[in-house]
């Protein structure tokens, strides 16, 4: 869990809160279980995986060296995971069912909006190619800052939506650096 989210808990336990977010968080799990079988599928070994106030983060080992097509099923597999867990409630009635259905939906959208890191950013970074990643990261902060400032009366989306801002921000001034290190780990990867 993301430090981040320490005070976002110790908030929701004063507000007796908990036992929403608990729908959120194991509903955030079964998103990222989602990733996990597609990476696992596809070869690739999880390194981390981080709940973050927008979703999880999955660290992956090499996923850069991975094709286009699997990088792009890795991605997507969240999303499709909600879903289907979505879908399967329906033939249920249980209690809390309109906030679960809520919670699955929101989910499922906002992992669906094209802007990084979100699933919808990372389907759109697996197919565009190379030299436009610096374009896409550039359109991720516009939009990032453009949805912040139309929540910025829900309170959490627009949590959401600075903390995806700053992710994208931070990862523009870092670029460079994470491009020169893909290219040195690809390169000691692919040596005979």
């Amino acid at each position: 869990m993301h430090p981040i989210m320490i005070p976002i808990i110790i908030y929701l336990i004063a507000t007796a809160q908990l036992a929403h977010y608990s729908i959120i968080i194991c509903s955030l799990l079964f998103h990222e279980l989602g990733h996990i079988a597609a990476a696992k599928w596809t070869g690739l070994k999880m390194s981390s995986c981080t709940i973050l106030p927008y979703g999880g983060a999955i660290k992956l080992k090499n996923l850069q060296l991975a094709p286009p097509h699997h990088q792009w099923l890795i991605a997507i597999a969240g999303p499709l995971a909600t879903a289907i867990l979505y879908l399967t409630a329906q033939f249920f009635y249980f209690p809390g069912q309109a906030f679960f259905n809520e919670v699955q939906l929101t989910i499922l959208a906002l992992n669906l909006i094209p802007i990084l890191p979100l699933d919808g950013g990372q389907a759109l970074k697996a197919i565009i190619p190379k030299h436009h990643q610096n374009t896409h990261l550039a359109l991720s902060i516009c939009l990032s800052v453009l949805l912040l400032l139309a929540t910025y009366n829900k309170l959490h989306l627009a949590f959401i939506f600075s903390f995806i801002a700053f992710q994208n921000i931070r990862s523009w001034q870092y670029r460079k650096y994470d491009e020169a290190f893909n290219k040195i780990v690809t390169k000691q990867l692919t040596l005979p």
